[in-house]
């Protein structure tokens, strides 16, 4: 027979797995963008050097 207590569980362990695979989803975005800041950086250093010279 139907377990409305199980229902929820459930419910709740789906919600639960969602949010989290929406949260490394969030981090790797972050993580790339920041990777590449950094490579932007790089290549201004580079350019920077470069004219230096």
């Amino acid at each position: 027979m139907f377990d409305p207590v199980s229902a929820v569980l459930n419910v709740v362990f789906f919600v639960l797995i969602i949010y989290l695979i929406s949260r490394v989803a969030h981090f790797m975005k972050d993580v790339k963008s920041k990777l590449n800041e950094i490579d932007r950086k790089i290549e201004e250093i580079k350019e920077t050097t470069a004219k230096n010279d």
